[in-house]
């Protein structure tokens, strides 16, 4: 077998590649000879013994004689010559004369003048033939003819049959007997004889005969495919009237199979035989051109070669006749076109072959078979599975033996085996077959066959038969668990097969976007036609026949006219000239057409198969019934022995069930896991679609509509929730609607005449109709133009017909169901869909087994069998069923029983990670839900803020008119918290108005240069303000468009610019969709929403004092409950410091006059007040920043000449200005006071109501009159003196020594600088370190006495320095120049950027180091905190310990 390999495969590889490249390198008659040669190859059987002796060695030797003549002719026809030009009879015009061109054709060229390397082409192929043909004759003649030893006869499964000495033939009975003598004779002494090299002859027989085998099981299945392929491949290379023939076969072909037929064996060879012969002549006519004869009798421009195909490859120069010249004019396709002819041919030739050697006669039950299953649909059974695994995995040999096992086998068939495993001959076991339809013994079965039928008596034959017996069902069995998976693939391909249509609409859109023409705008409409069509797969099936007409159609003519003839002119919009690749899309496009149509009429033949075979039921059941009174006696009788075998076949049809129906439970529970994610999430993918199709490439009219579309979508969402529910169906058809118009507006638009017709009928220009959308592209930008509309139709069909009504009901906020009943959230049913994968994964037998009872059934067990196995009982189910053979056979088996015993253990240990794996992956997914639940719960308490923040960020960040609107909005909606979703509304509806406007103004139409305006520059007598500072103007530094100053702008990309615009809206739609999830989540679950917005719900006033933790849980939930007051304070000095100018003047005013209230009942009375004046000047100032239109020209007042205002100046009382802008950042600052004063708002609200007064505690203060020293027995709060606890060690440090620890912030407050206000510091901290101890001791009333005189000395420092910096920040210059004590006095320095200082002087330094009021604030930060401290009932046990301390004291001292 190795050798006939070798063989084979010199002979089948190397000898064509070396007669293809003679013919290549050589254009002549002795060429052609090698061409005809290499033609028949592929016709003549491998060589083998028998063949070397017949057809095959006289080719190779025909072969050799012809390449040693053309050797020998070629050596005489040069001396001839150079004889001649010795005696100088060749004229000089010898070069393409009559007796020249004769002879350059036959083969002898004349090489005067020729290079070394076209001497060498000339001569090296009857060379290379020569050495090549006689080296593989010799070669093959002595592998094929090599003597084999008689082991590696034995071993040998391809070895001929003839005697190791003679040859002569062998009875196999003979054979047989003889094997037996040769094992008994030499026994154990062969073996150890043995020699490597026969170790690797037989190692290289077996690889060499499974190559055999798998090359040819490749040939016979996938040869009619090959051939196909190959047809529609030559076809299409290069289109002409004799390539049309290969298309013409390969569409009927493909056409044939779509329509559900089948091919006649006999047929089909026929076919292959006649296209063999077309192939060959094909071939042969194209190598013929290259002659020079032919193409001077028909040249390369003529008609009939173009019409035909013929293409010159080479060309003659009559100059240098032995040069090849290669045609310049040729493209890769006509190189390529032979090629491609040659291998098509060598399939076709090895087809052929191949069935002579095959029987085409069928049975006729085979045929029948063929024909009906041929467009049935695959039913597969348990049996059916095991059948064609069983044809598909073993050889014919092997298949022939498990035949035997099965019910249908005959003993008339014998059991007939060869020595070395091969089967017996074919005729043998058909021998009603003719001998020519069959294999050839000498060819296929080359072995000794013999006959083995042992006799029947002997012992040994049934325990070999009962060991096969075992080893076959267990085989049985691991090839069972491979079907399951090989089923789990063919459903898989029926699922596929059955969304064919899907792929035939998806090719009939990309066909008419990739080729453009009206022809194609039929498959657009058509396609979109049946996307919009709800049962769309039902409408494609039924027009499947018209796609493939149609499909072949368009074949057809663009093959027509893939002709290269100038005389077929292109049909403008209809046909022009294509490349072979654009055909071989196009056919590609077809193929989805075919599998549609072959997949309609194999559905069709089910389902008219289904109601045939429910008429038989009915048929059976009726005469059945007629019958059953007849039969009552004969039914008695065979009761007993069919009940056993319906039992058993019931088994096991419940079995095969039971493995089907958790597959396909596995595979719905997959299935209904994705289907949900895209019920829920589909919906993304069209938003995301929207910006696709909006921004992709040059904005134009009909872009800007889809975001109108979409913008009107997302604030009906916001706006209204149950409208945007109503109108959803029919937004998603009006977009597939507009997206077909675009789409047929943009294709049809791209026709030569249409862009005339649209300005003729619009009356528009070219510039406006590009604005709309519409222009002529080149190919790559009208499929992109196209492509990208096409997938968004897709998506949003999509999401309409398969996700739209289950969306619907998922987001119904008035029929929410409960969890229990909820089929995607429900726990329970996340848990099982959990157990009911991992099971399969780690069972595949069954379902999960109980470990525990797994473990007690095994440890019961094993005491019973061995009784069972004593008393010789049957064992039960999971035992090996053997028979009993001695004492030997008992320790075997429990040798056996042991090992099954530890790979129990092993799977019980693997099941229970399986298990502990299961149950962490479920504790997973429930602390992923805990932290889901979670995080929206944060979300919803702090979106108000985040959208807020936002909004007011983009404000501050973009200030134009369109964006004074948001900041208006929320600077009202914040403390008042009725207008927070009008807010939300207004800001939505605005926010889309405004992209559409900055869209708008991106269109070409729009120039920006035709209404912006140049103001001149003022003259001297008209400002002061020299010329350099002019030029940094607004005014006069550039054009001035007036749209700026609304908020419009060209911009690019466009995405970056309209980027805070849209996640604006993003932020403001998921603010909504944060309420409506709560919504629907506290209604699945029946929760009501919590009282107080907190995040640990159970966390009280009580555990307050509950340890450290509890302290720190309850201060996370109500620490602004409890200190918002002092942090809106803070935030007020934080403005302060931050701004440094007259508006924070105006904040220090406002401070003084709520910190003047004191109680905190008097301050939540002004409050409301306080918030309506931060949002009133937060809005004042931005209107500020916008200040006036600059388009007028005017500039304002305070840049009058005599007006006595500098930079600075203006700076400081922030006033409008083109030359130094105020700076918008100083809003954010008021808006941070804004929200806590809003939320603090809020708590003074809460504080009226009871149930934050039981959860949270009371903010009521300490009665002032209380006396701290007698009141501590009746004190509320537990005594945390004694430190029983970390959380009392804590309180002790705050309540006893805070005191003490803000004393030494006041020093250092006034120590760290030096100016007057640092003396009142100094002065605050000595009193009160000298009388600090019997204040504490004092009345309430008299401790927040002195330290308000404190609070409101630190508040007055801040003012005053904040009123002394319109001297340091804007007059600085004078300051330094003559009042340098004034600036030393007060530390006056200028502390916020964007100032203009003077050069540094060495007569008076500013102080920059000690300006500013960051200790100042700190300070004030503090003493708020010490005032909470008194105000605290924990204070008064810090008194009374004090108290008790001192009479402890005075006993002491007392005698």
């Amino acid at each position: 077998m190795a050798s006939e390999v070798v063989c084979g495969l010199i002979f089948r590889l190397l000898l064509p590649i070396c007669l293809a490249v003679a013919c290549a390198f050589r254009y002549n008659g002795l060429s052609f000879v090698y061409l005809i040669y290499l033609l028949l190859i592929p016709l003549f059987s491998e060589p083998t013994k028998a063949t070397m002796q017949g057809h095959t060695g006289r080719l190779l030797k025909s072969l050799c004689f012809t390449s040693l003549s053309f050797l020998l002719l070629h050596i005489i026809f040069h001396i001839t010559l150079a004889s001649l030009e010795a005696q100088h009879r060749i004229g000089p015009g010898y070069n393409c004369s009559t007796w020249e061109k004769t002879f350059r054709q036959i083969g002898f060229e004349s090489l005067k003048g020729a290079d070394a390397g076209n001497g060498i082409r000339v001569f090296v192929p009857d060379i290379g033939m020569f050495v090549a043909s006689l080296t593989i004759w010799l070669v093959c003649r002595n592998i094929v003819q090599k003597p084999v030893t008689e082991e590696g006869a034995q071993y040998n499964s391809e070895f001929e049959n003839e005697e190791l000495a003679g040859g002569e033939k062998i009875d196999p009975e003979e054979a047989l007997i003889y094997e037996e003598d040769l094992d008994e004779g030499d026994g154990v002494e062969g073996e150890v004889e043995e020699s490597t090299k026969l170790k690797m002859f037989r190692r290289l027989a077996s690889v060499a005969s499974k190559l055999k085998e798998f090359i040819g099981n490749m040939i016979t299945t996938a040869g009619k495919v090959v051939v196909t392929i190959l047809l529609g491949s030559s076809g299409m290379m290069l289109p002409s009237l004799t390539s049309s023939v290969y298309f013409f076969v390969f569409l009927g072909l493909c056409t044939w199979w779509s329509w559900c037929r089948t091919f006649d064996p006999l047929l089909f060879s026929c076919l292959c035989v006649l296209l063999a012969i077309f192939t060959a002549g094909h071939l042969i006519g194209l190598y013929l051109y290259q002659f020079q004869f032919f193409q001077e009798a028909v040249p390369p421009n003529d008609y009939y070669a173009r019409l035909f195909g013929i293409k010159s490859v080479i060309q003659t120069d009559c100059s240098s006749t032995w040069k090849i010249v290669a045609n310049p004019d040729l493209s890769w396709y006509h190189h390529a076109n032979p090629i491609v002819l040659l291998v098509m041919y060598y399939t076709l030739a090895t087809l052929i072959r191949i069935w002579l050697q095959e029987p085409l006669v069928q049975d006729d039950r085979t045929k029948e078979e063929d024909r009906a299953l041929a467009c049935s649909p695959i039913q597969i059974t348990a049996e059916r599975r095991r059948s064609l695994w069983y044809a598909t995995q073993y050889p014919t040999d092997e298949r022939k033996l498990l035949s035997m096992t099965q019910d249908d086998y005959k003993p008339s068939d014998g059991l007939l085996v060869t020595v070395n495993g091969n089967p017996v001959d074919y005729h043998t076991i058909h021998p009603s077959l003719p001998v020519e339809n069959g294999p050839a013994k000498a060819d296929l079965y080359s072995t000794p066959q013999y006959r083995w039928e042992p006799s029947e008596d002997s012992s040994e034959k049934k325990e070999e038969e009962g060991e096969e017996k075992e080893d076959f069902e267990e085989e049985r069995s691991h090839e069972e668990k491979r079907s399951v998976k090989v089923h789990a693939m063919v459903s898989v391909f029926q699922f596929i097969m059955k969304q064919s249509y899907i792929c035939a609409l998806i090719a009939m859109m990309a066909w008419s976007i990739t080729y453009h023409s009206w022809l194609t705008f039929v498959l657009l409409i058509w396609s979109c036609t049946l996307w919009m069509i709800r049962n769309r797969r039902k409408y494609a099936m039924i027009s499947s026949p018209f796609m493939v007409v149609y499909g072949n159609l368009l074949l057809i003519l663009q093959y027509i006219w893939s002709f290269e003839l100038p005389e077929i002119k292109k049909v403008p919009g209809f046909l022009e000239k294509k490349e072979p690749g654009e055909l071989a899309s196009k056919i590609l496009f077809t193929i989805t057409f075919w599998l549609l149509l072959r997949q309609h009429l194999t559905e069709q033949k089910a389902l008219q198969e289904k109601e045939a075979l429910l008429s038989e039921v009915k048929i059976r059941s009726q005469e059945n019934e007629g019958k059953d009174l007849q039969m009552e006696g004969e039914a008695e009788e065979k009761e007993g022995e069919e009940a056993k075998e319906e039992k058993q076949e019931r088994r096991k049809e419940e079995e095969e069930e039971m493995e089907e129906d958790d597959n396909q439970d596995i595979m719905k529970v997959l299935g209904n896991l994705v289907v949900a994610m895209f019920i829920k999430y589909w919906i993304y993918v069209c938003g995301g679609m929207f910006f696709f199709v909006s921004f992709e490439g040059k904005i134009v009219m009909y872009k800007i509509i889809y975001m109108v579309l979409f913008l009107f979508c997302v604030a009906l969402y916001q706006v209204h929730y149950e409208w945007w529910r109503r109108i959803l169906k029919y937004f998603w058809m009006s977009v597939v609607i507009y997206t077909m118009l675009v789409l047929i507006f943009i294709y049809t638009y791209q026709f030569e005449n249409f862009p005339g017709l649209w300005q003729n009928m619009t009356g528009l220009k070219k510039e406006k109709l590009e604005d709309l959308g519409l222009k002529q592209f080149t190919v790559a930008e009208l499929f992109t133009r196209i492509f990208i509309p096409t997938s968004f139709l897709l998506v949003c069909i999509l999401h309409l017909h398969y996700f739209h009504d289950r969306f619907l009901e998922l987001t119904d906020l008035k029929s929410i169901p409960s969890k229990e009943d909820s089929a995607i959230y429900s726990h329970a049913k996340v848990n099982g869909r959990v157990y009911l994968i991992i099971n399969r994964l780690a069972h595949p037998e069954g379902s999960l087994p109980d470990l525990a009872m797994m473990n007690l059934t095994a440890s019961l067990e094993k005491p019973d069998l061995k009784r069972l196995a004593e008393s010789g009982e049957d064992k039960p189910e999971g035992c090996p069923e053997k028979a009993e053979l001695g004492k030997d056979s008992e320790e075997e088996e429990e040798g056996e029983d042991e090992e099954e015993e530890e790979t129990s253990d092993l799977r019980n240990k693997w099941h229970l990670v399986i298990d502990r794996l299961t149950v962490l992956f479920l504790k997973f997914l429930e602390y992923f839900h805990k932290l889901q639940v979670f995080m929206w719960w944060i979300l919803e308490l702090h979106i108000i803020k985040i959208v807020s923040s936002y909004i007011i960020w983009v404000s501050v960040k973009e200030v134009s008119l369109f964006n004074s609107v948001f900041l208006i909005s929320w600077a009202f909606a914040l403390p008042y918290a009725k207008l927070r979703r009008l807010a939300s509304s207004v800001c939505t509806v605005w926010t889309c108005v405004i992209i559409v406007c900055k869209m708008l103004y991106q269109l070409q139409t729009i120039k920006p240069e035709n209404f912006s305006v140049n103001c001149s520059l003022p003259n001297e007598n008209q400002t002061n303000i020299p010329i350099h500072q002019l030029n940094k103007s607004q005014l006069y530094s550039t054009p001035i468009d007036p749209t700026e100053w609304v908020g419009l702008r060209k911009s690019s990309p466009l995405l970056v610019y309209l980027r805070n615009n849209l996640l604006m809206l993003a932020i403001l739609a998921f603010e909504v969709t944060i309420y409506r999830h709560q919504e629907y989540y506290r209604g699945r679950n029946n929760l009501m929403a919590p009282v107080s917005k907190t995040i640990f719900h159970d966390i009280t006033r009580l555990h307050l004092d509950d340890g450290l933790i509890n302290c720190a849980k309850y201060f996370i939930n109500y620490f602004f409950y409890k200190f918002g007051l002092e942090t809106c304070f803070l935030m007020s000095v934080n403005v302060i410091g931050q701004r440094m100018d007259f508006y924070a003047m105006i904040h220090a005013c406002w401070l003084i006059a709520v910190l003047y209230r004191r109680r905190r009942k008097a301050i939540a009375e002004i409050w409301p007040k306080y918030c309506c004046f931060l949002a009133c000047i937060i809005t004042f100032q931005y209107f500020i920043c916008i200040g006036v239109p600059p388009a007028p020209c005017r500039d304002y007042p305070w840049r009058f000449k005599g007006a006595s205002f500098n930079d600075n100046i203006i700076k400081w009382l922030y006033f409008p200005d083109f030359i130094v802008r105020p700076n918008p950042v100083f809003l954010v600052y008021d808006f941070m006071l804004l929200l806590c004063a809003s939320l603090q708002r809020q708590i003074f609200e809460d504080e009226n109501k009871a149930a934050v007064r039981i959860m949270a505690g009371d903010n009521v203060e300490i009665c002032m009159n209380l006396d701290a020293a007698s009141f501590s027995q009746h004190n509320p709060v537990p005594d945390f003196i004694h430190c029983r606890s970390y959380l009392d060690m804590s309180k002790v440090i705050i309540f006893s020594y805070l005191f003490w620890f803000v004393l030494t912030i006041i020093f250092i407050t006034g120590t760290t600088r030096i100016s007057i206000f640092c003396m009142g510091y100094l002065v605050a901290c000595f009193y009160f370190l000298l009388f600090g101890g019997d204040l504490l001791l004092k009345p309430i009333r008299s401790i927040l006495r002195y330290w308000d005189w404190l609070i409101a000395y630190n508040v007055f420092v801040i003012t005053m320095k904040n009123i002394l910096s319109i001297g340091a920040c804007g007059y600085i210059e004078k300051l330094v120049q003559n009042s340098c004590w004034l600036i030393q006095a007060f530390s006056l320095a200028c502390t916020v950027k964007g100032y203009k200082m003077p050069d540094d002087d060495s007569s008076c330094k500013l102080p920059s180091g000690e300006a500013g009021i960051i200790w100042d604030s700190i300070c004030f930060a503090f003493l708020l905190l010490q005032r909470r401290v008194f105000m605290s009932y924990y204070f008064l046990h810090v008194v009374a310990d004090i108290k008790a301390s001192q009479i402890l004291a005075s006993r002491w001292v007392r005698p």
